[in-house]
């Protein structure tokens, strides 16, 4: 997601000394083995994996070994959906077009990153659910969620109100939508989402299938938690405060924007020049969606600190994008797989962080006559 609104927090921090923060005691034991919101993983179906631990390129190995999911038409697909904050009506666009030409692949892997996860559940349950994640975009429902604190960021750890945010997810995902994922992931299918554990400082990928197949309030409570996390950007939404236990010690994980420590979700770093022997993978068709644009962007830096660093870490953050892509791309590259992504053409200029329905409809007809005509895959 784009972060230029990180850079107004560096003006808050300085007046923060007496921000409100106490949160529960505990250390990193504690977390390793926390249930959040009291949930319990299945055998071999963890609710969540660390995205540097070694055990998420195990499970990335062991879905090779033990037979990767194949739909009706006989072939693995995967699809990583980026961050990129009101870009996101790209996605919706892309799925709807994609639709539209009657192309559009069964993915039994979805994954999302910031705007991505918002988007990923209606991905994920296919052209049926094209119009509700397209008027999550451009119905207005979404014209409102950057609303100002005011004098109450002074003590808080936002500049906007995180409630727009949650009120967004909560109208969208319910106990239908939450049945819906559980039904597909009995059939194999994945559905993942990332965050950043600040306390721990790491990614987190969470299995929404996992979660929604407990069918229980508090398995929609956390689905929601997850995705209004992964879509919160730091600075500008407050953390999203997720309920944890360990042995009876009670406590509060702090979760933020997935895309702070990864651009989009898919093949684990550590496996980008693994070759996959058995050759399981052969058929399968890796596809990328990038909410913004992949290339540079000239603009004159404003000479102030908020300025430099601004733009520093906008060059950071399309850097860790471009050295992701590369990566999967090579992964396919080794393992002789169809590898495509999509992104906004390199001379379309739009604010990540404009909310405005006339921006996002025209960001989602950029997506849909994209994927209408071919023209947004690369």
């Amino acid at each position: 997601m784009n972060v230029r609104i990180l850079f107004l927090m560096c003006l808050f921090l300085a007046l923060g000394g007496c921000a409100s923060g106490a949160r529960s005691a505990f250390d990193a034991q504690d977390r390793e083995g926390a249930r959040p919101m009291g949930l319990v993983s299945a055998p071999g179906h963890p609710i969540r994996v660390y995205l540097d631990a070694r055990d998420r390129a195990a499970l990335f190995q062991q879905a090779f070994r033990e037979g990767v999911p194949v739909g009706p038409d006989g072939r693995l697909d995967f699809i990583a959906l980026s961050g990129g904050g009101s870009n996101g009506a790209f996605t919706a666009g892309l799925m709807k077009g994609w639709s539209e030409t009657g192309e559009r692949p069964d993915f039994e892997v979805v994954t999302g990153v910031s705007t991505g996860a918002l988007a990923a559940p209606f991905v994920f349950l296919g052209p049926a659910y094209d119009d509700e994640l397209a008027d999550a975009y451009t119905g207005g429902a979404a014209a409102g969620l950057l609303q100002p604190q005011g004098l109450a960021a002074l003590v808080g750890s936002g500049i906007y109100r995180a409630e727009p945010l949650r009120a967004l997810v909560e109208r969208y995902v319910d106990e239908a939508l939450l049945a819906a994922v559980a039904a597909e992931y009995a059939k194999g299918r994945v559905l993942l989402v990332a965050t950043t554990d600040l306390d721990s400082q790491r990614g987190v990928s969470w299995d929404l299938g996992a979660i929604a197949t407990q069918a229980s309030p508090e398995a929609l409570a956390l689905f929601r938690n997850v995705l209004i996390a992964s879509a919160s950007i730091p600075g500008a939404f407050p953390p999203v405060l997720i309920p944890s236990d360990n042995a009876g010690l009670a406590f509060e994980e702090m979760h933020v924007d997935g895309g702070v420590t990864t651009p989009f979700l898919a093949v684990p770093e550590t496996l980008w020049s693994f070759r996959e022997p058995s050759g399981t993978l052969r058929a399968a068709r890796f596809y990328v969606v990038v909410n913004g644009r992949t290339n540079p962007s000239f603009a004159i830096t404003r000479d102030t600190p908020q300025g430099v660093l601004g733009r520093s870490i906008d060059v950071l953050l399309r850097a860790s994008l471009v050295t992701t892509l590369a990566g999967n791309r090579a992964f396919a590259d080794h393992n002789d797989l169809f590898f495509r992504y999509a992104a906004l053409p390199d001379d379309y200029e739009v604010s990540a962080l404009d909310f405005s329905v006339e921006s996002m409809s025209a960001v989602y007809e950029v997506g849909r006559q994209g994927a209408i005509t071919g023209a947004a895959w690369r």
